[in-house]
């Protein structure tokens, strides 16, 4: 069902945290297609014989080298993960693009992004990018415990880092979103990626700062007056036929039902920010 299926060979198997690893692609068929916001299928052979899709946000793209990075997801069993102990030189069978580029407003020259160590896979391309083009990009980055972050070199120097650990151990004491209110103003646009609790946290502070709920009525403003134009929450999922056919990945947001696999993952927030059936 969907695309067809394409081949690739791993390059390498690394980390962009402690615990969350990510495969290097070759895949010439595909990387000029390939924006922040996508996803790749993987098809592989798990435990028991079943051929699965897995989800795997694109992370990086080298067009000079011909090399695609994506990151896996840990899996909702929490069982081990058969992609990530494979040897370079393997051949797979790969899907994508999977969902639409994140829209960034061309007259965004300020990006807040927000998110925590499972957000980050889904917004380092989207970083990246938007530094590469001369946009300021600031990151509210939370996680659990210091261990646990990602390494700044994982982004361009001119990402401007502000860290949260819940434990304390490095930057602010608590959420990525207590941090909001301190760069809402700054931000022409803001992006927010991770947990549940986490995108709840930030849609209510960013809202509170004037945040716009609505992608066909922007709010036209002087940056830096009264906050971010608009918000966007990239949500991640891991199940899916990739074409929006099976409903696995469905979500309701401001807009109305949309298929993560197909006009997501970044969608515009609702009342609510629940995840639906088939969103992690």
């Amino acid at each position: 069902m969907g695309a067809t299926p394409v081949r690739a060979q791993l390059l390498a198997v690394g980390e962009l945290a402690p615990g969350r690893s990510a495969l290097l692609l070759r895949l010439p068929e595909l990387i000029a297609s390939l924006r922040a916001g996508h996803a790749l299928h993987i098809l592989h052979a798990e435990a028991g014989g079943y051929r699965l899709r897995r989800v795997t946000p694109v992370t990086q793209i080298d067009l000079i080298a011909g090399s695609v990075q994506v990151a896996l997801q840990p899996r909702a069993d929490g069982g081990r993960d058969s992609l990530a102990e494979l040897v370079p030189g393997a051949q797979l069978s790969v899907v994508g693009p999977i969902g639409q580029p994140i829209d960034i407003d061309s007259d965004a020259l300020q990006i807040l992004i927000v998110t925590d160590v499972e957000g980050f896979p889904w917004v380092r391309l989207l970083a990246t990018s938007l530094a590469a083009a001369g946009r300021s990009v600031t990151m509210l980055l939370e996680s659990n415990t210091a261990a646990e972050i990602p390494p700044a070199s994982l982004l361009p120097e001119s990402v401007e880092i502000h860290v949260a650990t819940k434990d304390g151990s490095l930057g602010h004491h608590g959420s990525a979103a207590d941090l909001i209110a301190t760069y809402a103003a700054w931000a022409d646009q803001a992006v927010a990626a991770g947990s549940s609790e986490l995108l709840s946290a930030t849609t209510l502070q960013l809202r509170a700062s004037g945040v716009s709920d609505r992608t066909s009525a922007r709010v036209s403003r002087p940056r830096g007056e009264g906050g971010a134009k608009r918000l966007q929450l990239i949500m991640a999922h891991e199940i899916g036929c990739g074409s929006g056919v099976c409903g696995g990945c469905t979500y309701q947001s401001a807009a109305g039902s949309v298929r993560l696999c197909k006009e997501g993952p970044a969608v515009t927030p609702s009342g609510g920010t629940g995840r639906t059936r088939g969103a992690r």
